[in-house]
């Protein structure tokens, strides 16, 4: 059995499908999915520590996704307390129940160069999962800090734990204000942001693979999610050089055959997770335009 902490949000919800199709799954939020959920859900407070402990089931992993999305829906001190208790607890309850993995949602914005305060000069682009880290705000601290109580949890109790950094997510409600601004015609360059985007599909497809990637005991491993292009109209190149300067160092290789990818690197992914993004921009349009 999965549990799927979250599964009512907007990228649970989609999860659940994906994982219900293959797996035994409880969801764990205090939100209803809605009426396309037919299975088990288990409303919870994951701040507090002892709403797990009545949970009797055998599970084979944790999917973590219950967090408060962004800093604007929320207080900072509310987002700071849910979203760093909720991942802690999570973690100590798989470790208490030997469960041998945990799937934490965490975001791009852990780097620094997604949701940020201050836009800081990367070390090179493009952005791998080698590249430090430079959170620069409340909801980008806790997803941050969600990925070293991952790597610490590995290291000191042996579980497996895989943070899967994705980018800003689209989704069925998002769709209509998203491809509107697409085919606005309006140039999409401005300064301070990557316009890195990915699909809730390829979401839950990334997470079906990290609940099959062969893994050690005590490992831990961190990925970015993108899709291969971004929804600026910018070359990437050029985005680069307006944002910093023309000192960055970037791998221009990567970009030769796809001059609008991601400020952020795909390969590791692709490689060890076994997971390749499917929907572009002109995918989204044809089949929600």
């Amino acid at each position: 059995m999965i549990m799927v902490t979250g599964g009512s949000g907007n990228i649970g919800r989609r999860v659940l499908a994906r994982l219900s199709e293959t797996y035994d799954v409880l969801n764990v939020d205090r939100a209803s999915p809605g009426d396309a959920w037919r299975g088990r859900t288990e409303a919870l407070d994951l701040t507090d520590r002892e709403s797990l402990s009545h949970l009797t089931e055998s599970f084979d992993a944790i999917v973590h996704l219950a967090a408060i999305p962004n800093p604007y829906v929320a207080t900072w001190d509310e987002v700071l307390r849910v979203n760093m208790l909720s991942t802690f607890h999570v973690l100590q309850f798989a470790v208490e129940r030997g469960i041998p993995r945990v799937i934490f949602g965490s975001s791009e914005s852990a780097s620094g160069w997604g949701i940020h305060g201050k836009w800081y000069r990367p070390d090179y682009v493009p952005i791998d999962e080698k590249h430090r880290s430079l959170p620069s705000e409340v909801y980008s601290f806790t997803k941050a800090f969600g990925d070293q109580l991952c790597q610490a949890a590995s290291r000191e109790h042996d579980l497996q734990t895989i943070c899967l950094r994705y980018t800003f997510v689209t989704f069925e409600s998002l769709y209509p204000a998203f491809l509107a601004q697409l085919r606005s015609g309006e140039p999409r360059e401005a300064l301070g942001t990557s316009y890195a985007w990915i699909d809730v599909e390829d979401v839950a497809a990334a997470i079906a693979c990290a609940l099959q990637m062969p893994m050690q005991q005590g490992q831990s491993e961190t990925f970015y999610l993108t899709a291969r292009e971004h929804y600026g109209t910018l070359d990437t190149v050029e985005m680069v050089r307006r944002n910093w300067g023309d000192d960055v160092p970037v791998d221009r290789s990567y970009y030769a055959n796809n001059p609008r990818g991601s400020l952020f690197d795909l390969r590791k992914a692709e490689t060890m997770l076994g997971w390749t993004p499917q929907w572009t921009v002109e995918r989204l349009m044809a089949e929600h335009g």
